[in-house]
């Protein structure tokens, strides 16, 4: 695997981010100074476009310089806009407790589209209004994923305009034809979907759609790490960037390969920097719905 010479976060001084900062001391980041600012970007607590000054063209040079030194070996991909917009990956560091936590793992609902109006409707308002309050916090769901179970394209879409036109949740598109995903973005592609998925059999026409339509995308291998990092690798090389990884779900006997797996992944990035691995993760507890334990107990 390709290893970088980089710094981790972790190894970054408040000093080098403060070279690169316009040095005022304006206080308009609300620190008392810019080796303040520094510290609480270092430790997580600040982000660098919170300086105002540095915005500015003049410092244009600084920013750039100042973004390749902060990237985080995990990419950040948004998904979604407006304020229920959520972002994932971002990551630093391996283990939770290294680091400040940030991009908490988003959770989604799924809304298969040969349910009947009036269920999805239902649905999509609890999920919309769901709400828990847990140590101090207040839990929502957060996205809700759009599968198209018909394969009819005309249904997949007026799915999607129920749910657009019920809630203001983040969506993700979820079919391995292309033809589907094509016709659900004519209908929701300005709200930045995640397209599920790309794979070895489909990467072609499907690559092609993400960029027309500059929305985020799933590359999927399930099982086969190598695939997905050929997939990553083919993807960049067209200048698409931002990817979600689902190197498959696996439960009962199974479930120790999944963590395996995940594990494998985020090691080789934050780790060993490596580039093809650097991106988050998806994870589909939706599976185990196709599992004999669960259809075991359904049944009695």
């Amino acid at each position: 695997m390709k290893k970088e010479n980089r710094k981790s976060i972790r190894e970054i001084s408040p000093i080098d981010v403060y070279k690169l900062l316009p040095r005022t001391n304006c206080a308009e980041c609300g620190e008392p100074n810019c080796m303040a600012f520094a510290t609480k970007v270092v430790n997580g607590e600040e982000v660098i476009e919170s300086c105002p000054p540095l915005l500015e063209s003049k410092y244009e040079k600084d920013l750039k310089m100042l973004r390749e030194l902060l990237a985080p070996p995990v990419r950040a991909v948004s998904i979604g806009n407006g304020d229920r917009r959520i972002v994932v990956g971002g990551k630093h560091v391996l283990y939770r407790h290294e680091f400040t936590y940030q991009n908490p793992p988003p959770i989604a609902i799924d809304i298969p589209d040969d349910m009947e109006d009036e269920l999805i409707a239902a649905r999509v308002k609890k999920v919309r209004d769901f709400s828990y309050s847990y140590i101090g916090r207040t839990l929502t769901l957060d996205a809700l994923a759009i599968r198209s179970v018909t394969q009819n394209p005309d249904r997949f879409m007026e799915v999607i305009s129920l749910v657009t036109g019920l809630c203001d949740l983040p969506l993700i598109l979820c079919s391995f034809n292309p033809e589907i995903i094509r016709a659900g973005l004519s209908v929701c592609s300005d709200k930045k979907p995640l397209i599920f998925a790309i794979t070895k059999d489909n990467w072609r026409e499907m690559g092609e759609l993400v960029q027309d339509h500059g929305c985020p995308v799933v590359v999927s291998a399930p099982g086969d790490l190598n695939l997905l990092r050929t997939l990553v690798k083919t993807l960049l090389e067209w200048g698409i960037e931002d990817m979600v990884l689902d190197p498959g779900t696996y439960h009962s006997e199974q479930i120790g390969h999944t963590i395996h797996q995940f594990t494998a992944i985020r090691k080789a990035a934050v780790k060993n920097f490596d580039s093809l691995s650097g991106y988050p993760l998806l994870g589909t507890p939706i599976s185990v719905w196709n599992g004999q334990e669960l259809s075991d107990d359904i049944n009695r």
